[in-house]
């Protein structure tokens, strides 16, 4: 008999892993021009000559598989944010230069990773500031045991939109006209990425409305005329129910609300998600900042009036887990940045500035150095990832990590961490000044957070995910501006579990004719610091991506951005690899043929 029970209880807990399904998507990905704010017509970024895109809908435990083919005059990358890739998947973490090369034009890539976390995610692309064309859709994973009640399930975005390319805002603001005036002020707010979006509520219902911010820059505070909202997850971790009249959302933020609907459909009200000023340099006086969208419950009927301005207890800091934790102690070693801007008195342009130094992506992915460098030793060595510019910290596995960042800006900076979650220990204005913070009982847990302009925020993260992962600001201008962090985890761990490197990502680099191997320089050894360090900055990574001329042309010369003291590799195409068939996750990068 107790055979039998044994029998029962493991079935039980493996019938998850049991009804796991694999998800698979194919992308094409193609230019397409669309008007969604009415105001003007631009080129954007479609999925198989889609847009808006489609959510990409599964549920937990599933395999998601995205066949991406590159048939665009440019290149690409695909982030699954605020997914961990904590199941040996780091390889497919997305980011430009640090977890791989981009995928060049006429290029296919797919990427394979099971996603064990449920809640609100989204897809973009992670190479320069491209999502802002357009390349940005949800991801939800849903959890049959969702211990929330509901009767509907909703997705609402909210985002900024511009009316110029990303390449040529870019270029603008990378400059020395541009100065101190900070980064391009969008020209409009969408919602469900357009500007004439509506929402159908079915009276005496309860909704789950999961707000995505996929913004470059703008946060929004939302509020909905005549109704109460309840927290209940943010960044994918349920919460305790909080109840609030308003939801303060930076760029890559998700929240998700239960909203009570009316019982009679005598009146219909407005959802508002309010651009908030202080991200911009400068007020944008032409910017319409209050976004509204018509809510529903009988196109018939008449609207209530709009309420008067809300100031909710919603603070994105301390909205605590319904899965209490308590503060990650004691902390094994504390890492201290202060954020600043700073012009550069050689060429006159405005960089974001870590304790001084402006992030600069190496010339080699910093993953595929930690996977093909000749040694563990050399592995663990901070110099082969390059000089002080790639700002790469090494933290052993499942040490304690504490991240101190003082925000000497006079605008607020959301930052968002790959590959972990934090504890958000505390967050205040002022000056950190040594002080020893008193944590809350079960701090908020989430992958972005709000930096408040001349304040500080302490966060703290266990170590666990051998791999390379970027910190960095959500602004998105402000990654190629240089606000950016590399956190190595347990570069040992890593080789254990991901050697060797499998040959469609070494394919997208040679196809790039960047270097796949070796050191941040593609050589052996450490980097010798002291010397002019190669990077993808010096070397026209950065101008490569500038395309002032990308709107109109089907063709667009970008070879700039590859180091022209490299000689560039012929890739090997269509070749079959015994070592890679055994592999579970297995990617694909193959050139695209034109005939």
């Amino acid at each position: 008999m107790k055979t039998g029970y044994r029998f029962i209880l493991i079935a039980m807990l493996l019938l998850p892993t049991l009804l796991a399904k694999r998800v698979e998507y194919e992308w094409n990905l193609v230019y397409k021009n669309v008007n969604p704010d009415g105001l003007r017509e631009r080129r954007i970024i479609s999925i198989n000559d889609q847009w808006p895109l489609e959510p990409v809908l599964i549920e937990v435990n599933d395999t998601l598989v995205l066949h991406v083919h590159n048939k665009l005059n440019e290149p690409t990358t695909i982030h699954a944010h605020g997914i961990l890739q904590n199941n040996g998947s780091s390889i497919y973490d997305g980011a430009a230069m640090v977890t791989q090369c981009p995928i060049p034009p006429n290029y296919n890539f797919t990427y394979e990773f099971p996603v064990t976390q449920a809640g609100t995610f989204w897809i973009h692309s992670h190479f320069k500031v491209q999502y802002l064309d357009g390349f940005r859709l949800p991801l939800i994973v849903y959890d049959p045991n969702e211990p929330f009640e509901y009767d509907e399930d909703e997705i609402i975005t909210v985002s900024d939109w511009y009316h110029e390319d990303s390449y040529t805002n870019l270029e603008k603001f990378m400059s020395r006209e541009n100065g101190k005036k900070g980064a391009p002020i969008p020209q409009s707010g969408l919602i469900n990425d357009h500007v004439n979006s509506s929402i159908t509520f079915k009276p005496g219902k309860k909704y789950r409305l999961r707000l995505i911010n996929m913004s470059g820059i703008a946060s929004f505070a939302i509020s909905i005329d005549g109704h109460d909202m309840t927290v209940i997850e943010v960044d994918g971790v349920l919460t305790q129910p909080t109840d609030t009249k308003t939801v303060y959302m930076a760029a890559g933020q998700r929240v998700s609300i239960l909203v009570d609907t009316k019982s009679s459909t005598d009146l219909n009200y407005r959802f508002h998600a309010k651009i908030a000023p202080a991200m911009f340099a400068t007020y944008p006086k032409d910017l319409e900042m209050n976004i509204e969208a018509p809510i529903y419950y009988d196109r018939q009927s008449p609207f209530a009036p709009r309420d008067g301005p809300k100031k909710g207890d919603y603070d994105d800091a301390y909205i605590f887990p319904l899965d209490e934790k308590p503060p990650l102690e004691p902390v094994d070693r504390q890492v201290r940045y202060a954020l600043d801007f700073a012009v550069d008195k050689s060429d006159g342009i405005l960089y974001g500035v870590m304790n001084g130094i402006t992030y600069s992506p190496p010339l080699v992915p910093t993953l595929n150095t930690i996977l093909t460098v000749e040694s563990d030793e050399l592995a663990n060595n901070s110099l082969v990832y390059g000089g002080p510019e790639t700002q790469v910290s090494i933290f052993e596995l499942n040490q304690i990590v504490e991240v101190v960042i003082e925000n000497l800006d006079f605008v607020p900076h959301p930052f968002h961490l790959h590959g972990h979650m934090f504890q958000v220990i505390e967050r205040n204005k002022g000056r950190y000044h040594n002080k020893t913070s008193v944590a809350p009982r079960n701090p908020t847990y989430r992958d972005t957070i709000g930096i408040p302009s001349h304040g500080y925020v302490v966060l703290r993260f266990k170590a666990d995910n051998p791999g390379a992962w970027i910190f960095h600001c959500h602004v998105d201008w402000h990654v190629p501006a240089g606000l950016a962090l590399t956190f190595i985890t347990a570069p040992s761990k890593a080789r254990e579990m991901m050697m060797p490197l499998s040959q469609p990502f070494l394919d997208i680099c040679h196809g790039s004719g960047l270097p796949a191997e070796g050191n941040a320089e593609g050589k052996s050894g450490p980097v010798l610091v002291g010397e002019e360090t190669k990077s993808a900055r010096s070397s026209g990574f950065l101008m490569g991506a500038l395309i002032a001329t990308l709107v109109g042309l089907s063709t667009v010369i970008w070879h700039v951005w590859v180091d022209p003291g490299y000689p560039t590799e012929e890739g090997e195409e269509g070749k079959d690899d015994e070592e890679e068939s055994k592999k579970p996750l297995l990617a694909s990068a193959t050139k695209i043929d034109k005939n």
